[in-house]
């Protein structure tokens, strides 16, 4: 291997590296919407379960994941319906990071509506501890993907919110775990990204 392809390698790699940053930069309001929504649905269904208010958890789960599945997609809306025919292709690591998180959130999604289908939600207390292992998996890979350590460290903490949540089991104090996690572990790295790309 020459020197010049060397330079080409180590550039291509760099610059693979600065779009995942971007990108992680562009989805951090993305981030903060969802923690703060499923937060606010682990609270309510907290308060629900402690009889502090007669909301139906329902009802507020089917809104703490729609109303953010309606944020997150509006750039997909705006392309289709923006009239381009001519989108540049997205780069490597910006797919895979957008591929991996939608991913992340379908999973969650089906699992989330399968369980208010369900009914039962003392039968289904395992959803909290399976939602923590599959951020704790999204944050993992992603801080591959953008090269930024603390996004591993952010995963530990999922993972271990997902040993808390198996050990808390069906208790009520299991949705008030899952609720900080969320705020701790995904809105708070949002709210600090996008702090950190203003000017």
């Amino acid at each position: 291997m020459n020197q010049d392809t060397a330079r080409e390698d180590i550039a291509f790699i760099r610059q693979t590296i600065e779009q995942g940053r971007r990108l992680v930069g562009t989805w951090s309001p993305d981030m903060a919407v969802w923690g703060v929504a499923v937060a606010i649905g682990y609270f309510g269904s907290y308060a629900s379960a402690r009889r502090l208010w007669s909301v139906d958890s329902d009802w507020l789960w089917t809104a703490c994941i729609v109303l953010p599945w309606a944020y997150s997609l509006r750039r997909l809306a705006r392309r289709l319906f923006a009239g381009h025919a001519d989108v540049a292709a997205p780069a490597p690591t910006a797919s895979a990071l957008s591929m991996l998180w939608f991913a992340c959130g379908v999973c969650l999604t089906i699992l989330g509506f399968a369980v208010i289908l369900a009914g039962e939600p003392r039968h289904n207390w395992w959803i909290n501890a399976v939602a923590a292992g599959v951020m704790g998996i999204g944050f993992f890979a992603s801080s591959f993907l953008c090269n930024l350590a603390w996004m591993r460290w952010v995963a530990v903490g999922w993972w271990a919110g997902e040993l808390g949540s198996y050990a808390l089991g069906n208790r009520a104090e299991a949705l008030l775990l899952s609720g900080a996690l969320m705020l701790v572990l995904l809105a708070a790295p949002g709210f600090l990204m996008m702090r950190e790309r203003r000017p």
